[in-house]
């Protein structure tokens, strides 16, 4: 089981999960949550076989989901301390002390849905020889800019809380794509969302074909066909992926019977078995 944990990574105190496989890891994967949840995102709570946290360590993976730069234990970072651009420093930092550990195996790979998937492209784009290679799924590449006004965002520290019925039309598929329960069950996994980092939303359309030439790892992008933040489409998809002019490998996933939360659906161990096989691939041609 992920054991609770604490790091100290630019200053600030980060929390979260550490999940580790019962013989040394062959790789560590470090998973980055979306706006609005916590590093339980990656922990299904009502089908915990299909999270990454039980995946990842079953074969062989160790685990690091993190509470990002304002939340969980660092719960209060407003303004530009939010921003994507501070987020990476910080957990840029994190990675360095990891990759100083014995339990850290042969390479780290980001894992990032929704705003974890900025932070991703933000991390990945740094100067520094940090990661092997990513998975992202959710990126507000085409956002719709009705979900978030700037000058509202600029004069927020937090944005107000979603109602459920908010975030199952915004967040999940059709009918029978997730569990009816899954609704009252992610309570446990919400948290405020700290305002300025939906400023990076927003701006997403227009720092994505900023910050992918600068990615030299190989990198899989996913899209759930049900998403309802960002549009685009299979085009979309697409055209983010020749984005990546720098990058060894891109591997584009469209991902069925699924809404934006992709990891709190029926098709949560498919994903996560297509992301490790991911790496498997980027560990065997290392």
């Amino acid at each position: 089981m992920p054991r609770t944990s604490v790091w100290r990574a630019g200053g600030l105190r980060l929390s979260g999960t550490d999940a580790l496989p019962a013989d040394t890891p062959r790789a560590t994967i470090v998973a980055l949550h979306g706006g609005g949840y916590s590093a339980g995102y990656w922990e299904h709570p009502l089908d915990p076989a299909a999270s990454l946290a039980t995946l990842g360590p079953a074969l062989g993976y160790r685990v690091v989901a993190i509470d990002r730069p304002g939340y969980g234990a660092s719960h209060g970072l407003v303004g530009n301390d939010a921003r994507m651009a501070r987020q990476a420093e910080t957990v840029l930092d994190l990675i360095d002390g990891l990759r100083a550990d014995t339990d850290t195996g042969a390479a780290i790979f980001l894992i990032g849905h929704s705003m974890g998937s900025v932070l991703a492209l933000h991390i990945a784009a740094s100067a520094r020889d940090s990661i092997a290679a990513m998975e992202i799924s959710g990126l507000p590449f085409m956002f719709d800019g009705s979900l978030a006004d700037p000058e509202q965002l600029a004069s927020l520290d937090f944005l107000p809380a979603n109602s459920p019925e908010y975030r199952r039309g915004l967040f999940y598929g059709p009918d029978g794509s997730f569990d009816p329960d899954m609704i009252t069950a992610e309570e446990l996994l919400i948290r405020p969302i700290p305002a300025a980092e939906i400023i990076d939303a927003v701006e997403c359309p227009e720092s994505t074909p900023i910050l992918a030439p600068k990615i030299t790892v190989p990198v899989q992008i996913t899209r759930a066909e049900s998403d309802a933040s960002s549009g685009g489409g299979r085009a979309g998809l697409e055209r983010c992926g020749t984005l990546f002019t720098s990058s060894p490998r891109v591997v584009l996933a469209w991902q069925r019977a699924s809404g934006h939360n992709i990891s709190l659906h029926r098709v949560a161990r498919a994903y996560h078995l297509r992301a490790l096989a991911f790496f498997d691939e980027v560990l065997a041609g290392a």
